[in-house]
C-alpha cells in the first residue's frame, strides 16, 4: 500500500490498434478445425525463442522483421511476424503494423516525457454524454515538468499538440477520439481544473482506510463506491465528481468500476498477440483481453465486466466468442506464449 492517497495511472493509449482498418481477412484453423470469425493477425516474438509451435502452420503467408520499440519503451521481444491466409502483400502489411502497435500498447507501460507514475485520475471535459463509462480508446493528458501539457491519442506515439491550457488541449483530444473521458499522468494527487461549464465530471481511486483523496477540481456532486482495485495496488474505492448533478456522479461511480479494472490489469500484462477481424470502417481499439494462466487454460477479460469468461481449453473458440459478445474487431493475445501451443 502506498503511504499516501494513490490514483491510478491510466493510459488508454492501450487501444493501439490503428492496423484495424488496413489488416487483412484471415482465418485461424488449426489441423482439426477451421475459424470462421477471427484469425491471426501478427505476434511477437525474441529473435533468440522459437515462436510459439503450430502458429507457423495457421498462417498460409508470413512476414517476420526486426521489431525494436523506441526508448523508453522495454518490450521483451524483438521481432515481429504478419500473419495471413489472403496473400503475401498483407502478411508484409500485418508485421509492419504488429511491430508499431504492439510497441505503441508497450509504451503505455513507460513514463511519458516530463510524466511520472503520478496520475490525477480520469476526466471528462464536457456534459454527460449518457450511457455507462466508456475508456477504451480515450485520449491521455501527459503534464510536462518543464511546464505545459501534452496530449496523446491511442493510435499514435506522438503527441498531437503542446499547450499551456490542459482544459482546452483536453477537449482537443475527446475530438480526436471521440470519447469523453480523458487520462491525466503526471499531474499528482491533487489537480486544479478550470470548468467554466460547471459540468466537467472526474473519477479518483483510493484506499478507504486513508480517506477519501481532495477532488480534482469543482466537486458540487460527490460519490465514493467501493471497487476491488487491491491487487493492482490501485486501492479500493472510487470517488467520483460531477459538476451536472447527483444522479450523474452516481452513474459514473456505477459503470467506472469495471473498465478502470479492466485498464488497470490489462497493463500488467504483456500482448504478443492481435486475433482479430479485417474491417474497412474507421479504428477501433481491441475489445478485449485473452490471458493464458496455464497450458491450454485460458480466460477472457471484457471491459464492462468485472467477471472473467472462462476458463477454456480453447483460446480461439475464446476469442472468438469475445469478439461476437463486444461486438469487437480484435482482441489481445497475454500470457507466456507456450501456453497457446496445441496438445501434442
Amino acid at each position: 500500500m502506498f503511504p499516501q492517497p494513490r490514483l491510478i495511472r491510466f493510459m488508454s493509449r492501450v487501444s493501439l490498434l490503428g492496423l484495424l482498418a488496413t489488416l487483412s481477412v484471415v482465418t485461424w484453423s488449426t489441423p482439426a478445425q477451421a475459424r470462421n470469425i477471427g484469425g491471426v493477425i501478427g505476434y511477437a516474438t525474441n529473435s533468440h525463442q522459437e515462436p510459439p509451435k503450430g502458429f507457423e502452420s495457421w498462417c498460409k503467408f508470413t512476414k517476420k522483421i526486426p521489431c525494436h520499440c523506441p526508448p523508453p519503451t522495454v518490450t521483451n521481444f524483438d521481432t515481429a511476424i504478419g500473419c495471413s491466409n489472403k496473400d503475401q502483400e498483407w502478411a508484409d502489411k500485418d508485421a509492419e503494423n504488429t511491430c508499431d502497435n504492439l510497441c505503441a500498447q508497450a509504451a503505455e507501460n513507460s513514463p511519458r516525457a516530463g510524466g511520472n507514475n503520478n496520475t490525477g485520475g480520469v476526466v471528462r471535459p464536457g456534459g454527460s454524454t449518457g450511457g455507462g463509462v466508456t475508456l477504451t480508446g480515450a485520449g491521455t493528458l501527459v503534464g510536462l515538468e518543464a511546464g505545459g501539457y501534452v496530449g496523446f491519442v491511442p493510435s499514435s506515439l506522438e503527441p498531437i499538440g503542446h499547450a499551456s491550457e490542459k482544459e482546452w488541449l483536453a477537449e482537443v483530444l475527446v475530438q480526436h477520439t471521440a470519447v469523453p473521458w480523458v487520462f491525466l499522468e503526471g499531474m499528482g494527487d491533487s489537480v486544479r481544473w478550470e470548468d467554466p461549464k460547471g459540468l466537467a465530471a472526474f473519477i479518483q481511486t483510493y484506499w478507504s482506510h486513508q480517506g477519501a483523496p481532495a477532488p480534482i477540481g469543482q466537486c458540487p456532486y460527490s460519490v465514493q463506491r467501493a471497487c476491488p482495485l487491491e491487487d493492482v495496488k490501485a486501492g479500493d474505492s472510487l470517488q467520483v465528481c460531477s459538476g451536472e448533478s447527483e444522479e450523474d456522479a452516481r452513474h459514473i461511480a456505477r459503470t467506472s468500476c469495471a473498465p478502470l479494472r479492466y485498464d488497470a490489469l490489462r497493463r500488467t500484462w504483456e500482448s504478443w498477440a492481435v486475433y482479430g477481424i479485417r474491417t474497412e470502417g474507421p479504428y477501433r481499439a481491441p475489445s478485449a483481453t485473452v490471458r493464458a494462466v496455464g497450458p491450454q487454460q485460458f480466460i477472457g477479460y471484457v471491459p464492462s465486466s468485472l467477471k472473467v469468461v472462462g476458463p477454456h481449453e480453447d483460446w480461439a473458440k475464446l476469442a472468438d466468442e469475445l469478439l461476437e459478445s463486444t461486438a469487437g474487431t480484435a482482441v489481445w493475445l497475454t500470457g507466456p506464449a507456450s501456453f497457446y501451443e496445441p496438445k501434442e
